[in-house]
C-alpha cells in the first residue's frame, strides 16, 4: 500500500476511539481460522484513529501508520480536512516529531523525553509487536510468564490479551481478526507505568506487504530541528 493511498484511506475513514475492556462483560473473541502457525508482524501499513493522554493532556486524531520490524515506523495524524498535523518517524531508539505548518522537527533519543509523555509510548511498538511465548494450556488464569519476567494473559483461544513488562509498561490487544494469515487486533491500548495511555484503532490494516523505504524517513529540507526534549505537543 502507497502512503498516498493510506493518506486517502485516513481521510475517509470513519474511525471510533474504543476504551478496551476486559471485563466479563466484554464480548467474547471468537476462534480464528487460517492462522499461519508462527506468524507474526513483519511491516504493518494501516489508517488509524489515535487518541493520547499524558497527565492533564489529552490529543485524539485519524492518521495512518506504517510500520517495519524491528522498530522503524511512520506515523502521521491528519486534521479534519486532510492536512498532516504532525508525523512521527523512529529508527531504534531515534525519535523524530516534525510539524509541516511550523516547519520545525524534534529529534532526539527516547531517553530525552519524559517518562509520562504518551509520545513514548510510541517507542514500545517493537514490544508490542513481539511475539508472545507457545500459549500454555495449563497456565493459571490464562497467565504465562517469560524467562524475562513478561506476564502474558491468553485468552481460551491462545491469543494474547494483554502484556505486561518487568518495569510495569502494559498492552492490551482487542478484537483480533486473520490479516494474511497474522492473527492481528482492531485495537491496541499502550500504558504507560508512569499513566500516559495511548489508544489506537486500525482500519484495513494490511500486514506483511512491501513498504516504499521513503515512506519512514523523515524529509527536513527546510525545517528548523530542535532537541526532542523540547517538544510538548503530544
Amino acid at each position: 500500500m502507497s502512503v498516498q493511498r493510506l493518506f486517502r484511506s485516513a481521510k475517509s475513514a470513519t474511525l471510533l476511539f474504543l476504551l478496551i475492556s476486559l471485563s466479563a462483560c466484554a464480548t467474547a473473541q471468537k476462534p480464528l481460522t487460517g492462522i499461519i502457525p508462527g506468524s507474526r508482524v513483519e511491516t504493518l501499513q494501516s489508517a488509524i484513529g489515535i487518541s493520547a493522554k499524558s497527565g492533564e493532556r489529552s490529543t485524539a486524531g485519524r492518521g495512518f501508520l506504517v510500520f517495519k520490524e524491528p522498530d522503524r515506523f511512520h506515523m502521521a495524524v491528519l486534521s479534519p480536512f486532510g492536512l498532516t498535523l504532525f508525523d512521527v518517524f523512529s529508527d531504534g531508539d531515534r525519535l523524530t516529531c516534525a510539524i509541516p505548518s511550523r516547519q520545525i522537527a524534534y529529534s532526539g533519543l527516547l531517553s530525552e523525553l519524559p517518562e509520562e509523555s504518551a509520545l513514548k509510548s510510541l517507542g514500545m511498538m517493537k514490544w508490542v509487536v513481539e511475539p508472545a511465548p507457545p500459549y500454555q494450556a495449563a497456565a493459571r488464569n490464562g497467565e504465562v510468564v517469560s524467562p524475562s519476567g513478561e506476564r502474558f494473559h491468553f485468552d481460551r483461544n491462545g491469543l494474547v490479551l494483554r502484556k505486561v513488562s518487568e518495569q510495569g509498561d502494559e498492552v492490551i490487544y482487542n478484537d483480533y481478526r486473520n490479516v494474511n494469515g497474522v492473527a492481528f487486533p482492531a485495537s491496541i491500548v499502550i500504558v504507560g507505568r508512569f499513566g500516559a495511555t495511548l489508544r489506537i484503532n486500525f482500519d484495513e490494516p494490511e500486514i506483511n506487504q512491501p513498504v516504499e523505504e521513503q515512506a519512514l524517513i523523515p524529509s527536513l529540507e527546510g525545517f528548523s530541528v530542535l532537541p526532542l526534549a523540547d517538544f510538548k505537543g503530544f
